[in-house]
């Protein structure tokens, strides 16, 4: 009899285990772990600060503009504008926005009459026609810097002309409840994943609550010709397209987050991740096969690892497996919280883990299944 007929299953299992653990060990210290101990990319010339425009969208959004655009029209920073996109809005967005241009002279505003296209693209793309720099840092309607020198971060590396894409993060304002816990490790995760990748030398993508890039760069990659039909992706799959490791940096300087309020329920915030994920499956082939791996990884290493020690084979294996992992991620995962002004969740790293891996196993695919549906990004 040959001798793989005589293998066991449960063997076959822990081995699978033993490997998807090993996977995961890769990723947090040869990836995470970039993060974890980052020093920022800091080029000459830091006294030329080039003039810049900030662009944001805004749809039905005056509530939120009156909390956030005075943070962003107030930067420390000697030449920029701000523009603001009226995605047809149907409430007091102009009125807010008209009170404002009174006090700023720097805020310009567009209105677009009507919408023809789902998302907000046709109205990024007709703001970055109007802005009046080279330079654009874009950020949305329901965020608000950190402080005054989020401007003066984000462009910092443009002072080398090789850089032409700056990653910044988005962290969730911190809030009492479970949800917001989860929420704001998920955003943590989400930035590991790309901008560790990027720090790897395989940037993939960003987000547009905080991104800035060179003007240019969009008409080169032909704008959102390519996927103008999707209701998203106006900031992951521009970046997907264009990014290299020589033409991207990270900027994830405290001083550089941007905040945005979570969702307050369950039920908006599984929308928002469904639309999140929905623009995945256009990334480059080996973008998803190393996403979908770590992914399939994290899962393994969990389920398989649960069903082996119920049927009692490889316990020791199971456990040193878990050891490894559970101490790693709370020597890195508890730095990085710590460095990000996380630390309230180093004590539910072991769950939110373990919840991740669930998450993966079962939300992720039922979003991929029905990705066809169209999403709001309003929403």
């Amino acid at each position: 009899m040959p001798l793989f007929c005589r293998v066991s299953p449960a063997l076959v299992f822990l081995l699978i285990f033993l490997l998807a653990t090993a996977v995961q060990l890769a990723v947090w210290w040869g990836v995470f772990a970039r993060l974890a101990f980052y020093r920022p990319f800091i080029p000459k010339n830091l006294e030329k600060k080039p003039p810049c425009s900030v662009l944001l969208c805004a749809r039905n959004a005056a509530p939120l503009l009156r909390r956030n655009l005075g943070a962003i029209l107030e930067q420390d920073y000697p030449d920029f504008e701000v523009l603001v996109v009226d995605d047809a809005s149907t409430d007091d967005t102009a009125a807010v926005l008209a009170f404002f241009q009174k006090k700023y002279p720097r805020l310009r505003s567009i209105r677009l009459s009507e919408k023809n296209l789902p998302g907000k693209k046709a109205a990024l793309a007709r703001g970055i026609a109007e802005t009046r720099h080279q330079l654009l840092v874009f950020t949305d309607a329901d965020c608000r810097p950190a402080g005054p020198h989020w401007l003066k971060e984000m462009t910092r590396a443009f002072a080398d002309p090789r850089v032409e894409i700056v990653l910044g993060y988005g962290p969730v304002q911190p809030e009492p409840g479970f949800l917001n816990r989860w929420a704001t490790y998920e955003t943590i995760v989400t930035a590991l994943q790309y901008g560790g990748f990027a720090l790897a030398g395989m940037p993939y993508m960003g987000v547009g609550r905080n991104l800035a890039w060179r003007k240019p760069l969009f008409e080169r990659v032909g704008g959102f010709a390519s996927h103008e039909r999707l209701a998203s992706g106006d900031d992951d799959l521009l970046v997907n397209a264009a990014a290299t490791p020589g033409n991207t940096v990270l900027c994830f300087a405290p001083k550089a987050f941007v905040f945005s309020p979570a969702k307050s329920d369950w039920q908006s915030w599984l929308r928002q991740k469904r639309r999140h994920l929905s623009t995945g499956t256009s990334y480059r082939p080996l973008h998803r096969l190393v996403l979908g791996a770590t992914a399939l990884s994290q899962v393994l290493h969990y389920g398989l690892g649960i069903g082996l020690l119920l049927a009692g084979f490889g316990t020791e294996y199971v456990l040193g497996g878990y050891f490894l992992r559970q101490s790693t991620v709370w020597l890195l995962g508890g730095r990085i919280c710590t460095l990000w002004g996380e630390r309230r969740l180093v004590p539910w790293l072991p769950a939110l883990d373990a919840l991740m891996g669930l998450y993966y196993a079962l939300f992720v695919p039922f979003t991929l299944i029905n990705r066809g549906k169209t999403l709001n990004p309003w929403t």
